[in-house]
This record gives structure tokens, sequence and C-alpha cells, in this order.
């Protein structure tokens, strides 16, 4: 019947059967009533259930995965279990008439009792995650073997520091160990003027930065400092101009490794670094940090061993006794009293997210007076609420800019009238949307600064010597392993990390808290944002045990504690799929991901790739390829497998934003061992057209040459290259093909090409192939042409080109 009905396409049957020969179950009977009720056919369906007391019930709102997603059977709880969970629960709820009754003792016995059991079972649990979520910065001596450069290698000098002895040392050490010494003066920190200066790092070696050291006050942008703005520049121009070369960007006291002060100014730029590894893995060469003081002729020996980056390490420090190598530790020093604030407490932003849980921890905690500096004061949303929460405290809340010197100046001498100032939280600050560092204007970059590193300078500089309980700075998990598309907040975390050590070292009070996301709607995880960040192992944390946190590391802590609720097993692939991160080595969990995830050796994973790809035919590569990428979207957004991925869906229409986008990426680039774009997903907008780029780039004419061998048309050395003047001919134009137009026109020649072609057409051997679409610009055009009128204007309004960088 269906042959038939298939001939005649006008007919729009549908069949079906009732039973099978070897299933005549109602179950086989009601199945195919099913498939007609989907095809649009009517089912009586009340008749058929009628008198079995069957119901209606609302689909659910998500499409059938056929996924197991209801909880399982709970254990029995023993009784011992039971009996325990009952008398804990009593307690925590204050229940002293139950409590009493399974104690079998007097209820007003457990009068002063209970209230001190309750307080102590919470704070035990919120200790207990407490010790989970903290983490510190250490260092570790790596082996520094004896350097050996070779190439050219471009220096960025910073003008000022031209003529200084420690850049001369920098730049005949360089020479001396073998490398081609390029030096360029740095006066004009603009994009455009380092554009100029850097295009002589093409085919470079290395890149080094000495930028960092101009630590004077950015009067133009108002930046962090003169250096960091040229670094940002820098960064920004070597990408501009497609330099591939590796940058290092070398600081003076940037880092504390042993307890000795850290410049802040220097310290922020190795919280941009640590950015810059994220959005630009592939041209990141890493950070090394010299001491402030010291003997200027030693420094290079240890400066030139970091530059060939022993064991892949990409944060060093080198100093008098060694060379160390940052990590990330488990923190497991908590057994200092957790602070108890008392007097006059400061908290900046304090009516904002983050400052409103503070306040209320201190208030419930023993403070007498809460002052609440924001730029709105009691005009802020939620103030009144909060100050009327706060009853057992006087609270005073001004409306202030933190950056304004003068202006907290007159909120401290007031507020100290009744108590005095014992305490200060800094956590205002500002953020921008997540953009790659290409995309950051220096204005931007001051923006996200301002308030959290101009703010600190000015408590800091106010509060002077003054003994103080606490010195409390808001940091964040940005300034320490990075966060894709936040530089600015990075550098400006980092900065506070800096500040907080330049402190703690002349003997003063200060810790940063490096916060991972918090929870409950405030802060760095919001509600928006929460299914983003826990995709990707950054858990949000209650604020109750974070502040807990908080206030043990106050009372006991390094100078910089680190608070985070992290998921390895999410954090770990995604963050080490780029480029390993030897920040994390030393943690275990982290080793036994990474040791679970490694190969067991032989051909790597690009290799692999290739080798299956050899066997297919083109279609079938274009379809492999296209599993291969809905298989790592999946992943990126928490489906069990690739189906759930459709291949004609655009990605942004399957909930993919600007941070998966980058891991997708990063994923991609791991499995093909490819190097692309940060803006890859959105410029090739759906699974199909990302597959097709795949293609483009690892077998940009595997069609091509695979016929021509098939042939016998090309004779071939075991390395591939033609061996006959026919086969090299063949070759250039096959390499002239895979190259999209616009790369030409970029570099100037497009035009002498296109004459070159008009004077040799018709003849043998002309050019005339070159008008012929490659695959690079038919995956092109295919990738422009998904577009919808949305994408495309956005893409020209940030500037975004098609294809490779």
């Amino acid at each position: 019947i269906q042959d038939t009905t298939e001939t005649h396409p006008q007919l729009h049957t549908t069949i079906t059967g009732t039973l099978r020969r070897d299933d005549d179950s109602p179950h086989r009977f009601l199945t195919h009533l099913a498939e007609l009720t989907t095809t649009g056919t009517p089912v009586d369906w009340a008749a058929l259930f009628a008198g079995s007391g069957a119901r209606k019930v609302p689909l659910p709102t998500y499409p059938f995965q056929h996924q197991h997603y209801w909880l399982e059977p709970a254990r029995t709880p023993t009784r011992a279990e039971t009996a325990d969970s009952s008398l804990w629960a009593a307690i925590e709820d204050g229940d002293a008439q139950s409590l009493a009754r399974d104690l079998e003792v007097d209820a007003a016995a457990l009068g002063t009792v209970l209230p001190a059991l309750a307080s102590w079972r919470r704070r035990s649990r919120e200790d207990s995650l407490a010790d989970a979520w903290r983490y510190r910065v250490g260092w570790t001596r790596v082996a520094a073997a004896e350097p050996h450069l070779s190439g050219r290698w471009l220096v960025l000098v910073p003008a000022v520091r031209a003529g200084s002895a420690r850049v001369r040392t920098v730049l005949d050490g360089l020479a001396a160990r073998g490398a081609e010494v390029v030096a360029v003066e740095v006066a004009e920190t603009s994009r455009e003027a380092l554009g100029d200066q850097v295009k002589s790092a093409d085919g470079c070696a290395g890149v080094v930065s000495l930028l960092s050291w101009d630590d004077r006050a950015d009067t133009e942008y108002g930046t962090v400092s003169v250096g960091t703005a040229a670094t940002l520049a820098a960064a920004q121009a070597l990408r501009d101009h497609g330099v591939t070369a590796p940058l290092w960007c070398v600081t003076s006291g940037g880092v504390a490794v042993a307890g000795e002060a850290a410049d802040p100014v220097q310290s922020a730029v190795w919280g941009f670094g640590a950015v810059l590894g994220l959005d630009h893995p592939d041209t990141f060469g890493g950070l090394i940090d010299l001491p402030a003081e010291g003997d200027d002729e030693e420094v290079p020996d240890g400066l030139f061993a970091a530059l060939c980056s022993p064991e892949g390490e990409d944060q060093l420090a080198v100093r008098a006794d060694g060379l160390f190598a940052r990590r990330m530790l488990r923190d497991r020093d908590g057994s200092g009293s957790a602070w108890k604030p008392r007097g006059t407490v400061l908290v900046t932003g304090g009516t904002g997210g983050l400052g409103s849980h503070v306040a209320r921890w201190l208030a419930a905690n023993g403070a007498d007076h809460v002052v609440l500096l924001s730029r709105q004061g009691g005009a802020a949303p939620g103030a009144a609420e909060l100050v009327a929460d706060l009853t057992d405290v006087r609270v005073t809340v001004a409306a202030c800019d933190v950056t304004d010197r003068d202006a907290v100046a007159a909120v401290l001498a007031e507020a100290e009238r009744t108590h005095p100032l014992t305490a200060v939280v800094h956590t205002a600050g500002a953020g921008l949307p997540p953009a790659p560092v290409t995309e950051v204007t220096p204005e931007e970059f001051a923006a996200v600064t301002g308030a959290k590193v101009r703010g600190a300078l000015v408590l800091d500089g106010l509060v002077g010597d003054r003994e103080l309980d606490a010195f409390v700075l808001f940091s964040s998990g940005a300034g320490v392993w990075g966060s894709g598309g936040q530089a600015p907040y990075g550098a400006g975390n980092a900065f506070l990390d800096g500040l907080a050590q330049r402190r703690r070292a002349r003997g003063l009070a200060a810790t940063s808290v490096a916060w991972g996301g918090w929870g409950g709607g405030v802060g760095m995880i919001d509600t928006d944002g929460g299914d983003q960040w826990r995709r990707i192992g950054i858990l949000p944390m209650d604020p109750a045990p974070a502040l807990r946190a908080m206030a043990r590391a106050v009372g006991g802590g390094p100078p910089n504690v680190i608070v985070a609720d992290i998921d390895w097993a999410r954090f770990v692939p995604g963050y080490t799929m780029a480029r390993e991160r030897p920040l994390l080595r030393q943690l275990p969990e982290v080793a036994e991901i990474l040791a679970a995830d490694a190969p067991g050796g032989g051909a790597s994973r690009r290799e692999v790739l290739l080798d299956g790809l050899a066997e297919l035919t083109g279609p079938e590569r274009e379809a492999f390829l296209t599993d291969l990428v809905r298989r790592e979207a999946a992943a990126v957004l928490g489906h069990a497998d690739g189906d759930a991925v459709e291949p004609e869906r655009a990605f942004k229409d399957t909930g993919f934003d600007s941070l998966t986008a980058v891991e997708l990426r990063n994923r991609i680039n791991a499995a093909t061992g490819l190097q692309l774009s940060p803006t890859v997903v959105f410029d090739y907008p759906k699974p199909t057209t990302l597959a097709r780029k795949l293609r483009t780039e690892l077998l940009p004419t595997a069609e091509e040459t695979a016929n021509e061998t098939a042939s016998g048309s090309v004779d071939v050395l075991a390395n591939g290259a033609p061996t006959d003047a026919d086969g090299r001919e063949r070759e250039i134009r096959r390499v002239l093909a895979s190259v999209p137009l616009r790369r030409f026109h970029e570099l100037g020649v497009l035009d002498a090409l296109v004459r070159l072609a008009d004077s040799t057409a018709g003849e043998p051997g002309g050019l005339s192939g070159l008008s012929e679409p490659s695959t690079a610009a038919e995956a092109e055009n295919t990738a422009i042409a998904d577009l919808d009128a949305d994408e495309l204007v956005s893409r020209a309004m940030r500037g975004t080109t098609f294809g490779n960088d």
C-alpha cells in the first residue's frame, strides 16, 4: 500500500498497522493509535478510556528526551540515624519541649544550653563549607635550565625607562643568550601608535613587554597606570597585525613570593594576563615577575630561563634564590579565630547586593555602628528596607563617591563621633558585559577599575597606619585564574590583591578575598547568569558560610585568600582545553581529572582525526565533522549527546552566548588541533556551516588531491610534496586557492594578482583558476548567507570579519 501511495505524491496518506504477527498486545495497538495521533488523524481517546478512571494531565514544557530525571527511592535510614537527625532538628528549631521529651529531662534545664547548641551547630556547618571553599596562591620552586634563545625577539620598552640600568641589562642579556634583539621605545600608548611599532614582530620568536614598568598615573584614560594602558594597547596591536609570536609580560615586584611587599600597580598586569591567556591562548606566552629591588646583574639569568618556559610554566617569579611558579593551593590553615566586628565599620558599596549581606552580618556579629557608603545613599534601591532590617545596630547611610577622598574623609570624621573606626570592608566595584581583549577600550578599562582601584587607594590613604581589626578588600577569582572577556575586571581585582600584600608587609591589617560566585541573586553570580557559571563549574555560594569564611580569613589567614565553590570536574576540562594551565597542577582533585583525561600516548587527536577523515568521501567528511560539532556543543550545554543539537539550528537559538561560545571554540580547538578565532561560533552560526569551516581548515583541497593522486597525475614524495614541475605548479595553485581573497587584500597584493591574472588570461598555465571560488570562499559565503539581519548588523557594527582572524 505504501509503495502505491508513494507513486502519487499529491495524496497525503497515513499508513499504520494494528497488531503484528508476533505482538498482538494492547500496547502494540495503542502504539499505532498514538502514531496516527502524531500525524493529525483524530482518535477518540475518550471512548477508549471510558470507565477506566483515566484523566488528562498537562504535558511537560520540554520535549520528551527519554531520560530519567526523577529522584531514586532514598535509602531507608537506620534507627540511630533517625534519632540523630531528630535530635539536631529539634536543636536547630529551638524546640525545647520535643528535645526534653526525647532526652527525658526537664525542658527548663535546656533553656540556656539549647540556643548555644543551635548556634554551635550552625557555625560547624558553615565552617565545614568554608573549609571546602578556601584556597590560596602559593609558589613552588622549578628548575631553571641554562637558557638558549634563538631568532628575533621584540622588546617593548617604555620610553621613560629606556635609559635605566635594568632595561639595559635585560637587552644585553637577551643578546648574550642568542637572541636577535629588536628594542622598541614606546612613548605613545594608543593602540594605533603601538600598531606601527609592533609590525616588526612578524616572524619573531617572542615578544617581551616591559611596558608595565611605566608606573606613572594614567591621566589620559584613568586606567591603573600608563604601563597598564600600554600593555592593553600592545596586546591589541599584536592581534591587529596578526603577530603569532608569544607575548611575555614582565613585571617588577608585582607578586609576593615570600611575604615581601608587592606593588599593586604591577599586580594589575597579572590579573590582565590571566584573562589574556584565556582570550588568546595561542599567542599568550606568560607572566614573569622580577624583584622590585636586587642585583640587576643576577636577575636576567632567571628571566631568560623563564622565557624558555620550563615545563610549560606561564606564571613565574624570578628571585635571588631561584625561579618560582605560581600555584593555586588548598588553604588548610583554618585554625585562627574568626574576626568579631566591633565599634564602627565602614562598608563601601554598602547598599548593593554584596554590601547588604555584609551589613547584616556585621550587625548580627557585634558591630556597634555600620556606615554604608554608596553613590545614591539612602535613595538606592533597597536601602530603606536594609536599614529597617538592621534594628540592633546604629546605621549611617551616606551618599558618597568612594573615589572622592575629601567626601570619604568627611563621612569617616562624622561616623567616629560615637564609636572609633575599627574596620573597613571595600565591596564597591563596577563591571561590564564580557568582551574579548581586542574589543576593550581604555575608557571601558578605566570605568571598570575606577571605583575598585581608586576607591581602595583612597581608603588605604585615609586610614594610614591606623591599627584596625580588619581591612577587607572584595576581590575576585577573575584576578587569579582569569575570566574570559573580563580583562579590566581581572586587572582591578589583582590590584586589590597586591594592595593587601603591600599593607600586610607593612604590618597593617589587610585581607583580600578573591571570591568565586555568590548566590542569592547578588554579586558575581546573579539569577540570570547562574546557569552559565554552573555549566563551567563555578557554583553559587550561600552568603552565610561565605561570610563565615571571610571572618575566619581575617582572623588568621594570609593576605590573599580565595573563597570559591568550584566543581572541578566541570571546570577543569574547559579551562585546560586550549592549553595547559600549570596554575592548577598541585590541586589533587585537578591532577586526578587531568590524569584520567590524558591520552595514552601515540598519535595526537589531530592525527587520529585526519586519519579518520582520509578514509571518508567528501559528504561523509562533512557529516562526520557536523557530528563532532554537535557533540562538543551538547557537552557545553550539558546535554547527554549530540542528538540534542540540531544541525541546521543557529547556535544562538540553541542557548549559546558569548561565554559558552568561547567554551565551544576551545573544545573544538582541542578536538581538532586548530586555532580558531574566539568569534568562530558567531562567524559560522550553525553546526553545518561550522563543520564546513573545519573541513576547509583541516583538508582545504583534500578531495582535489585525492582525485589527482587516484588518476596518477601527481607524483609525490614521502612528505607529500610534488616531484615534477607540473605538480609543483598545482601545489602552488592549491595553496593560493585555499587562502580567502580578503587575506590577499589585507596584505596589499590582491590588485597585483588580479592584474597578473588579466595579463595571462587565455595563456596555458595562466592564473585564471584564481577566479574560481575556493572551498574556503564557499564556506565563507555560506556563513554570511546563514546570518539573519540582526547578526549581520551586529557584526558590521563591531567590525567582525568572517573566517579566520
